[in-house]
């Protein structure tokens, strides 16, 4: 029972249960173990790539990415953080724990995010002086530089000279 669905856009989306690709698999390949061991080792593949963190493609439905937040509470670092925090808080400050890890993990990652896309449009409109910096000072220098250059924004500030008693501003 193969559903059709309409999603905004004009998409239409169909939806395919194991039942129809095992139907289809006998109305149309000789050998069904080949085929069933196919469908499984696309679930293994699919499974073994969003363990490692990486975009997983699915024919007919899309991608799959798991997110930068739930990679970065996977670190090492903060894994041991969490199991501290088992061990020394309360259940009530472990939830406010990692509720506020969550959302300072949150807050990197659209900082990192909004570095890149600054750095990326920096380098796009002088990519022959970020390489003569690459090579003549290397890449984390030359990428601060041009960061930091993008980054600063003219202040207009209406001066006006006081003048003193003598006379001299």
């Amino acid at each position: 029972m193969t559903d059709t669905y309409k999603f905004p856009g004009g998409n239409d989306v169909k939806v395919v249960r194991k039942d129809d690709i095992i139907n289809t698999i006998n109305c149309n390949i000789v050998d069904k173990e080949v085929a069933l061991a196919i469908v499984k080792q696309c679930e293994v593949d699919a499974a073994n790539f969003l363990r490692k963190g990486r975009w997983t493609g699915i024919p007919f439905m899309g991608s799959i990415k798991v997110p930068d937040v739930v990679k970065m509470s996977n670190t090492p670092e903060q894994k041991q953080l969490i199991d501290d925090a088992i061990h020394t808080v309360t259940n009530e400050q472990f939830v406010m724990f990692r509720r506020e890890l969550a959302y300072n993990n949150e807050k990197r990652v659209k900082a990192t995010r909004y570095y890149n896309y600054v750095l990326s449009m920096a380098v796009a409109k002088n990519r022959n002086l970020f390489k003569k910096l690459c090579k003549e000072k290397g890449v984390g220098y030359a990428r601060i530089h041009f960061f930091l250059i993008s980054s600063i924004t003219a202040i207009e500030n209406e001066y006006v000279p006081v003048e003193d008693e003598n006379g001299n501003y």
